[in-house]
């Protein structure tokens, strides 16, 4: 009995003693909302081409619905083992969200040191996301994806899965990052790779950053290869180890007292738009099939301007507004254009939760509008609006 007790208690100093070391905080986010939208497509057998107004409960309009653990292990002289695995779901339904993966926002472990830098493993996402800030996705979120390409350019943070990255320490205010994704086809090495890097300056109130990031087709000529998204329809009919998608963003913002400002310019290029021979109209049509969309079989190249302003009228009350322009070039037709104009008002009742309503409006020209969260049918506006409340933990 004597034995047993020292054993329990030596047993437990040594636990004592590793949580000491270690430290893992779980934490979430819970973002329901209800929506109106005014024109909704829905097709009938005699219209095909028909709209109709909506209401519904929506999840993920500020931030994705999300619960998460992470920690970090001390290993002695400044280097830490740093761990996240963060699982994202839907509010309105509770089932889990990207693709149903369970660790689908993030699962990476790696080793951190103050002077070092970090190295992270996993599936993750690239230097794009880390710029959130000079775009309207930090303050309205998932209001502003559509606009931006269908998120093609990346400033919703799409993943990369068996990637590997680099983040630098913080050095006279700057910070480099690096991120490569394993295609992990065999015998051809470029095949579903991925690639980015950036770096920002920090300095008072202002940030300056930018950041590239390119994907490449699979061995099977799809576009399963390590990044979840990027890529026109027409890169189907490209070959392994094709670069089908490039995009780069550059932004800034500055704080003025109560009022931050920011703004960037985004690119996306698709190089396989069109790869598969097809025929291309030449004229935007209800008619054109996958053509003159983001990211449509004839969408070589899209061109994003996003432009905002937040205001804090009091330390619980925030005034938003943003406006996003986009250009696209279409193969042998008209350029489109779409806009979005998107406002709103952010209430805080306290440091983990807050209430808000946004308003939007989206227009395109010469190709189909991409909808606020669906698309609007024959319709080439659309007006949204959204009222929710986030709460964090």
């Amino acid at each position: 009995m004597k034995k047993y007790l020292v054993a329990v208690a030596v047993s437990g100093t040594c636990i004592a003693a590793a949580h000491a070391q270690t430290n893992v905080t779980i934490y979430g986010i819970i973002n329901p909302s209800v929506t109106y939208t005014d024109t909704v497509a829905a097709p009938n057998a005699t219209n095909p081409r028909a709209t109709g107004s909506r209401l519904s409960l929506d999840t993920a309009v500020l931030q994705g619905s999300r619960i998460g653990f992470k920690g970090s292990e001390d290993l002695g002289n400044g280097l830490k083992a740093v761990f996240t695995l963060e699982s994202g779901f839907n509010a309105d339904t509770g089932v889990l969200a990207q693709g149903g993966l369970i660790f689908g926002r993030t699962a990476i472990v790696g080793l951190s040191d103050a002077s070092a830098g970090t190295v992270l493993l996993g599936r993750q996402k690239d230097y794009i996301d880390d710029l959130a800030s000079y775009n309207g996705a930090l303050d309205f979120g998932s209001m502003v994806n559509n606009i931006h390409a269908l998120n093609l350019d990346r400033t919703q943070g799409s993943r990369i899965n068996n990637s590997i990255r680099y983040n630098s320490p913080k050095l006279n205010g700057f910070t480099l990052s690096g991120l490569y994704g394993f295609g992990e086809q065999a015998g051809s090495a470029p095949s579903g790779q991925s690639l980015g890097f950036g770096g920002k300056y920090e300095n008072g109130p202002l940030s300056v950053g930018s950041a590239y990031f390119q994907s490449k087709l699979a061995a099977n000529g799809s576009v399963t290869g390590s990044s979840d998204a990027g890529f026109a329809v027409g890169a189907l009919g490209g070959h392994a180890g094709d670069t089908s998608l490039k995009t780069f963003l550059i932004g800034a913002s500055y704080q003025a007292g109560p009022t931050r400002l920011y703004g960037s310019f985004s690119q996306v290029k698709q190089p396989l738009a069109a790869a598969s021979g097809t025929v291309m109209p030449t004229t935007f049509s209800a008619t054109s099939g996958a053509a003159f969309a983001f990211g449509g079989i004839n969408n070589s190249k899209v061109s994003l301007l996003d432009l905002g302003v937040t205001y804090a009228v009091t330390p619980t009350t925030l005034l938003l507004a943003n406006v996003v322009t986009t250009r696209s070039t279409f193969i042998s037709a008209a350029d489109g254009k779409a806009t979005q104009v998107t406002l709103g008002i952010d209430y805080f009742l306290s440091k983990r939760t807050d209430v808000y309503l946004f308003y939007a409006n989206t227009r395109a020209s010469n190709m189909y509008s991409p909808g606020l969260y669906v698309a609007p049918g024959a319709s080439n506006s659309q007006n949204v609006v959204t009222t929710g409340i986030r709460h964090k933990f």
